[in-house]
């Protein structure tokens, strides 16, 4: 039973979009926007951001909102995975979380 619990909580585990599963590598982080966003918002906008950030297991890291991610969010195609960085990113006092690392590391690359 216990083994059938750890199994279910590793599938649940790999299935996340966490963005620091992997190793931090700057030049594998994009800004998310690859075309403009709509005037008029809602469905449009999701032409704006990559298709693969539409998977369910994506969508809640950006609070299922296109425009956010386009304009606040750095992406890494390679794993699939997003992370944002919201205005005052850089104020924060845990400089060892991952958002942290990535969003530092795209701006010390631009």
């Amino acid at each position: 039973m216990k083994i059938a619990a750890l199994a279910a909580a590793v599938m649940v585990d790999t299935t996340s979009a966490r963005a620091c599963d992997h190793a931090i590598v700057p030049s594998n982080w994009k800004s998310c926007a690859i075309g403009p966003l709509s005037e008029n918002g809602g469905k449009a906008d999701w032409a704006a951001i990559p298709a693969w950030t539409m998977k369910p297991a994506i969508r809640p890291y950006f609070l299922d909102d296109p425009r956010l991610l386009a304009n606040h969010g750095l992406c890494n195609t390679k794993y699939r995975r997003v992370t944002l960085c919201l205005p005052g990113w850089q104020e924060s006092r845990d400089k060892d979380a991952c958002w942290y690392l990535i969003c530092s590391g795209f701006q010390a690359q631009r």
